[in-house]
C-alpha cells in the first residue's frame, strides 16, 4: 500500500493501474456511505433464452454498475443492454440478485455463439 503527503495528510495512493479479475477484488474507492467498493468480472457465453449465471458474490448489498460486453463468432463486438426499435424482440436486459446475474433476452436472438464478460462493481452488507 503506498502513501502520499496531500496538505499535509498521509492518503492512501490510489492503484491507477487497476487489474479486472474474476475474483472479487477492493477498488480501492469508497462509496458515499463510506463502504468499500468491489470489482468482479464474470464469463458469461452462448445464450438463446434467458440465463442465469452464478456471481458467487456474498453479502451483496447494491450494484452499483454492471458492464457487459459480447464478441459473436465474426468477431463482432455488442455492448449490452441491447435495444431494438422493431418489432424483432431480440434485446436483452441485465438483472443482478443476490445470487446471480440474469440476462434476460428477447424471443429472436442470435447470441448462442457469443462469449463475453460482465463487469460488476458493488458493494457488501459487511
Amino acid at each position: 500500500m503506498k502513501f502520499i503527503k496531500f496538505f499535509g495528510n498521509k492518503v492512501r495512493k490510489k492503484d491507477v493501474y487497476f487489474k479486472y479479475s474474476t475474483e472479487e477484488q477492493f477498488t480501492g474507492e469508497y462509496w458515499i456511505d463510506g463502504k468499500k467498493i468491489y470489482c468482479k468480472v464474470i464469463s458469461v457465453s452462448g445464450f438463446t433464452k434467458d440465463k442465469y449465471v452464478a456471481h458467487n458474490i456474498s453479502n451483496l448489498k447494491r450494484v452499483l454498475s454492471c458492464d457487459l460486453f459480447v464478441m459473436f463468432a465474426d468477431n463482432t463486438n455488442h455492448m449490452m443492454p441491447r435495444a431494438h426499435m422493431d418489432n424483432d424482440h431480440d434485446g436483452i436486459s441485465i438483472q443482478v440478485n443476490k445470487t446471480n446475474l440474469i440476462l434476460q433476452v428477447g424471443t429472436s436472438n442470435g447470441f448462442a455463439d457469443t462469449t463475453g464478460y460482465a463487469i460488476l462493481k458493488y458493494i457488501k452488507t459487511t
